[in-house]
């Protein structure tokens, strides 16, 4: 199995972004096999793993975004690809900052080289993936961007691109209720993934702490609850991670 590892990690490709909104709401994971496979008319593929949430989205859905990843995201990225809609609301971390899209029902994420938005048009089974099909109906695209070649780690074209220190993080649910429990989940990006004190905190538009969690790490992650007090009023929040000088947020919101 090692050496069928490293097969699979000899491909160079680039990495998109694919955003839905199915019936477990918006969502993005991220996907290297994205290829454009068609000029006129413009078709772009992504393949899909069927225990993926993307791969339900798609389905009910039948459209999608692709947002190819610039240099500037390599963070997002692996965030991205590190959790699951199935327990996670990517889409609160401040790493994605977001727009909806023209002509479909989804977010795209701003600070990618290549935003599409695609309306589905075929779905082939090839073996443990699904190959999408969309028809590009809208794009747009940024030539200032560069973007991310995976091949045994991410590069630029050639210089291996390192994650700068910082912290990652979800809240989940992004909608909640007072009194209300929430998960926080998260990682370290940079070198320096080693575990350090954290703390977790719901912060208000005012900057006053109204809560603060606990949390526990392993290897660079960490996992950790909020209780959203009673009574706490409806409106736009932030959780907030902290371990020394370095900080991540994800957006919350009290209905």
């Amino acid at each position: 199995m090692a050496d069928l590892r490293e097969a699979w990690r000899a491909f160079t490709t680039t990495v998109a972004l694919i955003t839905t909104d199915g019936p477990k709401g918006p969502n993005v994971m991220a996907a290297e096999w994205t290829f454009n496979v068609s000029y006129e008319p413009f078709l772009i593929a992504v393949h899909v793993g069927p225990e993926n949430a993307t791969f339900d989205a798609i389905e009910a859905s039948r459209e999608f975004g692709v947002n190819l990843v610039s240099e500037e995201q390599v963070a997002a990225m692996a965030f991205a690809g590190h959790f699951s809609k199935s327990d996670t609301d990517k889409l609160s971390s401040m790493f994605f900052d977001t727009y909806p899209a023209k002509t479909i029902k989804v977010p795209m994420i701003k600070g990618a080289l290549l935003n599409a938005e695609c309306r589905l048009v075929q779905q082939v089974v090839m073996g443990d993936h699904t190959a999408f099909v969309g028809e590009v109906i809208e794009f747009t695209w940024d030539p200032s961007k560069q973007p991310i070649v995976l091949h045994r780690g991410a590069h630029r074209l050639g210089d291996r691109l390192l994650r700068g220190p910082g912290i990652v993080v979800a809240a989940t649910p992004m909608r909640a209720r007072s009194g209300q429990t929430i998960t926080v989940v998260g990682e370290f990006t940079g070198p320096d993934r080693s575990a350090k004190p954290l703390e977790v905190s719901v912060i208000d538009s005012g900057g006053r702490e109204v809560a603060r969690g606990s949390s526990v790490m392993s290897g660079g992650y960490f996992e950790g609850i909020v209780q959203v007090p009673e009574g706490l009023a409806p409106g736009a929040y932030r959780v907030v991670a902290r371990a020394g000088v370095l900080q991540g947020e994800a957006r919350l919101e009290i209905e």
